[in-house]
């Protein structure tokens, strides 16, 4: 008894779920339609209260703006000049270029209707755009007005920022006051502003000047002449919020009627019961679903597979529901089905990988190895040698013969030479760069003589010498050096070192290169083989085919100070690799 208690089935933990669940909606319910009315007053009013933050902030940003505008107009060299201008016929002549001046700084702002320029003595000398003619007296910093109208426009709102004007002398410091300057700005630019720090559909948004004056304003404003705010903020009825706007002096003022939040909160008391009473239904609704659809079939499911021992391999589970559980089912038949098969075809598929690795190498060798077979050269460069001969050309019968010798190393059918018969074939080739170039580039190779008869893979040095030449020597100025390095190692394996100071790589080119070497077991297209040749990516190739992972390749290269290319590889193959290398020799 006490066992059921504690460790309760699957259907009674979902009833205490759920009535832990209608319990806690119930509780919450009672809780929030107490204190709703206080937390909306409170968070509208620090929503308010950060609505107007960011109001005060974009005033500020537009002060700055305004700031920068001066800046840039008043002590532009053409508004220094015209103020600075004691001859009225030069001012006159500079008229034109002043009121471009003040056009394009209009379309800076849209809300810029009118610039004014006054002397020292507070004298208009200039305007362009809305505006009237009189005077003003001097400022220290820029100043906003009051709330004014013009007498041509006397339905429409507009204020003044007025803002003094220092003469530069040559270092473009300001030295003493030399006028004023003042825009005529239309109000309308405050209303997307003040649009959005309206939260509510009957709340109202005020902008006033220092004297209380309504500048702009949203929602329902009978007296646009002056507001009372210490009156507002007596009426109990209403939450009235309102902030300094620093920069300009100005005010703004939020009215939210509090009646508009609690009907509100009337209609969020609607939903939450409606909302309640459609969890009740769905968890009712759940819990049926739950039993008949998955509680039963788990437990049938559970039966099956205790019994499964005893019944014996035939029997199977009997699929009633075609949902999640049935399709578990239905998985649960088909691996049972598929358990005495599954064994034969992972050994068949085993064997079958392993014949198609073994053929694919076998072909990529076999690729490798009928690169070069020209024949026909070397019979062609044969004729070339005795034609030179007759005619006593002693240059082209020798490159002639290294060619021929070259070739005929290459059509050799042993995957596998003696060292000494690899530098042979590079001395040959020495010879035709050294023809070539004219002594220009010169090819050293150091080798250790007990290293001569050792074996190693066929035409590994040249392509990488020719690799030096082409893409590191043939690059640079001057001469040129390739040193062929060949010893044995600590570790009883041979190591080849092909170093020029050539042009070397970029850290760039020498990360494409090793990105490009990790994926040599990647199928290269016939393209790339054309153009690349049996470069080093095909050395990479052969050696990881021909020595596994006993090989290495390392290529180290610095911009304008050269390259250098390293290979290693066992001095003796084991048996099983001996048969290998035989086996490819004999291919």
């Amino acid at each position: 008894m006490l066992n059921r208690i504690w460790k309760p089935s699957l259907m009674r933990q979902i009833l205490i779920l759920i009535a832990l669940m209608l319990v806690t909606l119930l509780i919450t319910y009672i809780i929030t339609n107490r204190i709703a009315q206080q937390i909306i007053e409170r968070k509208v009013t620090a929503s308010v209260n950060t609505i107007l933050l960011q109001v005060n902030e974009k005033m500020t940003s537009f002060d700055s703006d305004m700031q920068g505008i001066s800046t840039f107009l008043y002590y532009s060299p053409t508004v220094q000049t015209y103020i600075n201008a004691d001859d009225i016929l030069d001012r006159v002549l500079m008229n034109r270029e002043l009121l471009s001046v003040f056009a394009n700084t209009m379309s800076m702002k849209s809300n810029i209707r009118g610039i004014q320029l006054y002397d020292r003595n507070g004298k208009l000398l200039t305007r362009l755009g809305e505006g009237q003619d009189e005077t003003t007296t001097p400022v220290k910093a820029m100043t906003y007005s009051g709330t004014i109208s013009l007498d041509d426009r006397p339905t429409e709102h507009f204020y003044t920022i007025t803002a003094p004007i220092y003469g530069l002398d040559s270092n473009n410091i300001a030295t003493e006051y030399r006028g004023t300057g003042r825009y005529v700005m239309d109000v309308s630019n405050f209303t997307p502003v003040l649009k959005s720090a309206k939260v509510t559909a009957n709340s109202r948004v005020m902008l006033l000047d220092r004297n209380d004056q309504i500048l702009s304003s949203e929602g329902n404003v009978t007296n646009r002449d002056s507001v009372n705010v210490d009156k507002w903020k007596a009426n109990p009825k209403y939450i009235v919020q309102s902030i300094n706007l620093a920069p300009s002096g100005w005010k703004l003022i939020s009215i939210i009627p509090k009646s508009e939040l609690l009907d509100e909160l009337g209609a969020v008391k609607r939903i939450n019961i409606a909302t309640y009473a459609i969890m009740f239904g769905i968890l009712c609704m759940f819990l049926l679903i739950f039993f008949t659809r998955i509680l039963k079939p788990i437990k049938s499911l559970m039966d099956f597979i205790k019994s499964y021992p005893k019944n014996g391999e035939e029997s199977r589970y009997n699929v009633v529901h075609q949902n999640e559980i049935g399709v578990l089912g239905q998985k649960l038949n088909k691996m049972l089905d598929d358990i005495s098969v599954l064994s034969d075809e992972i050994r068949s598929t085993q064997i079958r990988m392993l014949e198609i690795e073994l053929a694919k190498k076998q072909m990529e060798i076999s690729a490798f190895r009928n690169q070069i077979n020209p024949h026909f050269l070397y019979n062609t460069l044969e004729s070339i040698r005795a034609m030179a001969f007759y005619h006593d050309v002693r240059d082209i019968a020798n490159i002639s013969e290294s060619l021929s010798r070259m070739f005929r190393y290459a059509v050799k059918g042993s995957n596998f030479v003696t060292i000494a018969e690899e530098l042979s074939h590079v001395r040959e080739y020495a010879k035709i760069i050294e023809f070539r170039f004219r002594g220009r580039f010169k090819i050293v190779i150091r080798c250790d003589d007990e290293l001569l008869n050792e074996m190693m893979l066929k035409m590994l040095l040249q392509p990488l010498v020719e690799n030096a030449v082409f893409h590191g020597l043939e690059r640079k100025l001057g001469e040129g050096e390739v040193l062929i390095e060949i010893r044995k190692s600590t570790e009883n394996k041979i190591e080849l070192l092909i170093q020029d100071n050539g042009q070397g790589m970029s850290e760039g080119e020498l990360k494409e290169l090793r990105e490009g070497l990790l994926r040599y077991d990647e199928p290269v297209p016939a393209e790339s083989e054309q153009q690349d040749g049996i470069g080093i990516s095909n050395i990479y190739r052969r050696t990881n085919l021909f020595y596994g992972d006993a090989s290495a390749l390392k290529v180290e290269s610095v911009l304008n100070e050269g390259t250098s290319v390293r290979v290693s590889f066992p001095v003796r193959l084991s048996e099983g690799g001996n048969e290998h290398v035989s086996r490819f020799n004999r291919g």
